[in-house]
């Protein structure tokens, strides 16, 4: 194998890892970029072994895509084997993790948080490209269109990135790229050189060709650096047009322009006029592959200021990502396709939470706090990918205590003037509750309470104090107990932070009604609920609105006779009619002792060390290592073979002899074509500078080597065969010294021993498989009849 080949495929692997390195930008972790290491390392050793077996070029890309897909999949889908082979289960994990990348993709703006999904795609993303380009560069010898799957990889990040990328991303892979040009065109040039025969004129001309090389050289650098430092320059002077991506996610954009829409929402939240709004147009048409219909959210807030909810502001800017959703297995996506839509931007509806969206043509963003969708000009259809949150009752109430930087200071904030009086409202409605989620349901039911509550539009005249001053709305609804929406939701809310629940406003819409295949939202189907933050799970809605203007709770939030909860020794159920809190005397119940943790045994540890998906990694890089080691290997057990196959001392001489001079072939010192055996000592004794020891060491074993042949073989002695073994091994020391770590390693590694059994083999097994045919088939009788 060439060093310029060597040298391409070693150039061709750093240009792709240098082109892949801008993605961990996107990432809030780099932990996947060794496993890229190793899959380009992989790629590149896999090339360098199949161009030096065949010719065939889709034979060495096919057996790198083979067995790079094999290794990846034993690795990410390993226990899904059948017989160390991949199997249908091994699709669908692969399939598993891809959604799961898609969803990590959609859901984050970049720097995404990294996953096994998003860990695997990446991997597998790197193979691709690395085979490309170690394809293009190196089996089809064209490293200038190599270039091409080396952009790719860096528009990868370019086009979803947030900012620009820093200059350094783009000339390291730019300057490896030139320098595989280089060392491609300085091949091709040299082969015009036409001194080849030592006459006297040959000194004078060979320096004239390294003169040429080294104009031609310095010419490609001075048009590289200028190419280099143009496509640094253009873009900076260029106008910057608006970003395209290749997916809904990452690189999402805020920015753009408002957009005029017939229905909108004011800051402070007040959605009287909404609900007391007669006007049968819609406001938006959807369908939901759903099989229940969530309200629709607008947005949330969580600032509560002189009896009023505002909306401050951007909470894109209190974080920095949003916070993660439960994993799938707590819950199920669906999609809600939007037409005919009439609100105003920046805001649209949607059910919480939000997976993904798409929209075309238009910027929108998920907000990190709330995870409102933000556009920047009104649109009239979108589609929704939303999460049906599923949690069970004893889940939440094993939630623990919540803790997570979503939660800000307002979500517990209870107002100074109302505070006494929350509290102890709060106090005598939860007595006997635990835990949040029996609070939070204890609050909901006693503000559903209809013989208690009144649902209403109209508050009446506005309550005052003593001294003539308005009463806080909380303090006007806890004497007047009447109210709509907004006043059982910022009950609820105060009463959930008095009791240390982070809780919150939402704002939006009920389901509406069912018009053929579609559902119709009007402008009274305005409505607002709280949510309360449960740890591991986010905010969760809850439903305190009596009455038919209110959606319904949710599945969590309703005490059931099966959900275990008890207050005070008294089960609590819910009519179903009116939504009254009833209670029920219940038998005491045995405390639930939580099961024992068994420590593995020592069988159990054997058992998962030696598991399916654990052999197939061995096993994967067993033959990964082999592969890497294949020639030396041959090489040596060709030896081996040789050495137990000598009969006599001559034999052993023959194949000591043959074992040196394939040895100095592979270090560059290659015996003449058609010299006498003394001509080859002279030849090896030159070009190896071998000293006065060594010299005469190679003189004994030509004589040793010529004796074996000429003479009669009883003359041949065991000490002789012992001596020649040796002084090769002397040899063989020095001229490995001399020569650079390079040609040793490429000695080693691509041993032409090793090399020729292999290129040889396929024609030794045509050559075998007729004559096998041939001694099976039934002789013709050549007698004539």
């Amino acid at each position: 194998m060439s060093r310029r080949r060597w040298r391409i495929t070693v150039l061709a692997a750093l240009a792709t890892l240098s082109a892949l390195y801008p993605i961990t930008s996107l990432f809030t972790d780099s932990t996947w970029l060794p496993s890229a290491v190793l899959v380009v390392a992989l790629v590149a050793g896999l090339g360098l072994v199949g161009r030096g077996l065949t010719r065939s070029r889709l034979l060495v890309v096919l057996v790198q895509v083979l067995v790079t897909g094999y290794v990846l999949m034993a690795v990410w889908a390993g226990d899904t084997f059948t017989f160390l082979l991949p199997s249908p289960a091994t699709a669908e994990a692969a399939n598993t993790l891809g959604l799961q990348a898609l969803e990590t993709v959609q859901r984050y703006s970049a720097p995404a948080p990294l996953n096994d999904g998003v860990t695997f795609c990446l991997v597998v993303a790197v193979a691709l490209v690395a085979i490309a380009v170690d394809a293009v560069a190196a089996t089809w010898r064209a490293p200038a269109a190599a270039g091409l799957p080396l952009l790719t990889a860096y528009l990868i990040t370019a086009a979803n990135g947030d900012s620009a990328l820093a200059l350094r991303f783009f000339v390291v892979p730019v300057a490896l790229w030139l320098a595989m040009l280089h060392t491609t065109a300085r091949a091709q040039f040299g082969r015009w050189g036409t001194t080849h025969a030592a006459g006297g004129g040959s000194i004078e001309e060979a320096a004239h060709d390294r003169e040429a090389l080294r104009s031609f050289s310095a010419g490609a650098l001075r048009l590289g650096a200028v190419g280099v430092v143009a496509a640094v320059l253009v873009p900076a002077v260029v106008p910057h047009f608006p970003p395209h991506y290749l997916t809904e996610g990452l690189g999402r954009s805020t920015s753009g322009a408002g957009g005029e829409g017939s229905v909108g929402f004011n800051d402070t939240l007040d959605l009287s006029r909404s609900l007391n709004d007669q006007d049968q147009t819609p406001v938006l048409t959807y369908t939901t592959t759903g099989f229940s219909r969530p309200p629709l959210r607008v947005l949330a807030t969580s600032y509560y200021s002189r009896g009023q909810w505002t909306a401050v502001g951007s909470a894109a800017e209190q974080a920095d990502s949003p916070a993660p959703l439960p994993p799938p297995n707590q819950r199920r996506d669906f999609v809600l396709s939007v037409t005919n839509n009439t609100l105003a931007a920046p805001r649209i509806a949607a059910p919480y939470p939000v997976v993904a969206v798409a929209m075309e043509g238009t910027p929108w963003a998920i907000d990190p706090v709330t995870r409102d969708v933000r556009v920047g000009r009104s649109v009239s259809s979108y589609r929704i990918t939303y999460a049906d949150l599923a949690p069970t009752p004893p889940q939440l109430r094993e939630s623990g205590k919540p803790d997570s930087p979503a939660i800000t200071g307002d979500d517990l904030a209870v107002p100074d003037r109302s505070r006494e009086l929350i509290q102890r409202w709060s106090d005598e409605v939860t007595r006997g509750s635990s835990n949040p989620l029996d609070k939070a349901i204890a609050i909901q039911n006693h503000l559903r309470d209809t013989s208690v509550y009144t649902y209403s539009l109209d508050l009446g005249e506005p309550l005052r104090d003593s001294e003539g001053r308005l009463l806080d709305p909380i303090e006007s609804f806890y004497q007047t107990r009447r109210g709509y929406c907004v006043q059982f939701a910022t009950a609820m809310i105060m009463m959930a932070r008095a009791q240390g629940i982070p809780a919150r406003m939402a704002i939006g819409f009920l389901p509406g009604q069912l018009s053929g295949e579609e559902y119709i939202v009007r402008a009274s189907d305005a409505h607002a609920w709280p949510e309360l933050y449960f740890q591991g799970y986010g905010w969760l809605r809850f439903e305190p609105t009596p009455g038919v203007r209110s959606g319904s709770p949710p599945p969590y939030a309703v005490l059931g006779s099966d959900s275990g909860a008890t207050r005070g020794g008294r089960e609590v159920t819910e009519s179903r009619s009116g939504g009254a809190v009833t209670a029920a005397p219940t038998k005491a119940t045995k405390p639930t002792v939580a099961p024992v943790t068994q420590q593995p045994s020592f069988l159990d540890s054997v058992g998962q060390a030696f598991s399916l998906r654990n052999v197939a990694v061995f096993v994967a890089i067993l033959i990964g290592l082999l592969a890497a080691f294949s020639m030396p290997i041959t090489a040596w057990l060709l030896r081996v073979r040789r050495r137990r196959a000598a009969v006599s001392q001559q034999d052993l001489i023959e194949a000591e002899w043959a074992e040196l001079t394939s040895h100095l072939g592979d270090l560059g010192i290659a015996a003449p074509p058609g010299g006498t055996l003394r001509q080859v000592r002279e030849r090896y004794v030159t070009d190896a500078h071998l000293d006065d020891d060594n010299a005469s060491a190679m003189r004994r074993v030509t004589a040793t080597l010529e004796k074996s042949r000429y003479d009669r073989p009883e003359q041949t002695s065991a000490q002789e065969a012992v001596r020649l073994h040796e002084d090769i091994r002397a040899i063989r020391r020095q001229v490995g010294r001399t020569r650079a770590w390079q040609v040793r390693a490429r000695s080693f590694l691509w041993p032409q021993a090793g090399v020729s059994y292999w290129r040889s083999f396929p024609g030794r097994i045509s050559a075998r498989v007729p004559s096998s045919i041939s001694r099976r088939l039934p002789r013709r009788s050549t007698r004539r009849r």
